[in-house]
């Protein structure tokens, strides 16, 4: 003998669906986290959107020319005080050696 719930749908007396209990409880293991998945990605949801109002309120961030341009600002000065490195060292060694 079977044991489980058997579900009837049209009356006839045999059952038409039968569920165990390991099956019942992987039903409702499955419904439980399709439900608590929905919870989370709605509330995820809801927090991307204040994040976005948020966002919107903020300054806009810099033009990418204006990045640019400081990029070769601080490309120009490195290569200006590397010259300078140089010309020191060159100096140090003259003094060093005697040349």
């Amino acid at each position: 003998m079977k044991k489980g719930v058997a579900i009837d749908l049209d009356n006839d007396g045999k059952p038409d669906i039968f569920f165990d209990l390991k099956t019942l409880i992987l039903v409702i293991g499955g419904i439980i986290s399709v439900t608590m998945t929905y919870a989370a990605l709605t509330r995820q949801i809801e927090l991307n959107k204040a994040e976005i109002e948020i966002a919107k309120k903020l300054p806009p961030t810099k033009s990418l020319d204006l990045i640019n341009e400081k990029i070769l600002n601080l490309e120009s000065k490195f290569i200006k005080l590397e010259q300078r490195h140089d010309k020191r060292l060159e100096q140090l060694e003259t003094k060093v050696y005697k040349r």
